[in-house]
């Protein structure tokens, strides 16, 4: 039987569907297989970098987040850049300039940190009118409130587990805890992503990146108070879904390899 014109095209454009499909899938099966053998190399660095020590120490900031995603630890450039789309507008929200600058200018001026206090607070009440009444009267916003009730359910989800992998001593410890490492780590990578995008220019992703130097060594004391800080504000976002535990070995391994750059460089 003769098959006409139509069927034909309907065989070409089926075709080209499942090589599209094959190929979109090969790619995110490969961008994870990279992540992964990354992650194991434990310390990924840029063989091509020209960065001086300083430079590297400010980018040392982001450390956690980068080693989270396989990227390179001392450079501007991730080494990630097929992965930045889907990170910076899936993740982020962020497709312009402008919208990586309202990003950025929020994790500077506001981020977790904002909310720490008095989600602390209304944890140690450990009544829910009472805390309820706290957030109503502390946060001026909807989403405010509504993030404030949400990184204290996530508090009480993961507490546990913060203890056993010792990012905090005891419940009590609470009370000398930051979250801002979290804050400045992302804006680290963030302001590095946003460059390799070309939402920023360098000039701009080295402010933002000195920014978070500075919150970060406003708050912290260490390498390592910085990284219990970006795990513990990392378990407010994500609950237990945040895999703390996992985090807290990532930061074992930023802590004592000596490639890694919170061992080369001083805090």
């Amino acid at each position: 039987m003769e098959r006409g014109i139509e069927f034909y095209v309907m065989l070409a454009a089926v075709a080209v569907g499942a090589l599209t499909w094959l190929y979109k899938k090969g790619s995110r099966i490969w961008r994870t297989a990279r992540k992964l053998r990354r992650s194991f190399k434990e310390i990924c660095l840029n063989p091509k970098s020209t960065l001086d020590d300083e430079h590297c120490r400010q980018l040392a900031i982001g450390a956690m987040y980068a080693s989270q995603q396989g990227a390179w630890q001392n450079s501007l450039e991730t080494g990630i850049f097929d992965t930045l789309p889907e990170i910076l507008g899936g993740w982020w929200g962020i497709d312009s300039s402008a919208e990586a600058r309202g990003q950025l200018n929020y994790l500077c001026e506001k981020g977790f940190r904002y909310y720490w206090p008095t989600v602390l607070e209304a944890f140690r009440l450990d009544d829910h009118l009472r805390q309820d009444a706290l957030f109503q009267q502390r946060m001026t916003s909807q989403e405010d409130y509504d993030k404030a009730t949400s990184q204290l359910e996530n508090l009480r989800e993961t507490l546990d587990e913060l203890l056993s992998c010792g990012v905090v001593a005891s419940r009590e410890e609470l009370s000398s805890c930051n979250v801002t490492g979290w804050d400045a780590g992302r804006i680290v990578f963030l302001a590095r992503a946003c460059c390799e995008m070309g939402y920023l220019t360098e000039e701009e992703a080295w402010h933002y990146i000195g920014r978070a130097d500075a919150l970060a060594h406003e708050a912290c004391g260490s390498w390592r108070e910085l990284a219990m800080s970006y795990i513990l504000g990392r378990s407010l976002w994500g609950g237990k879904r945040a895999y703390n535990s996992v985090m807290k070995t990532t930061a074992d391994v930023l802590l004592s390899n000596p490639k890694s750059p919170w061992v080369r460089y001083p805090w």
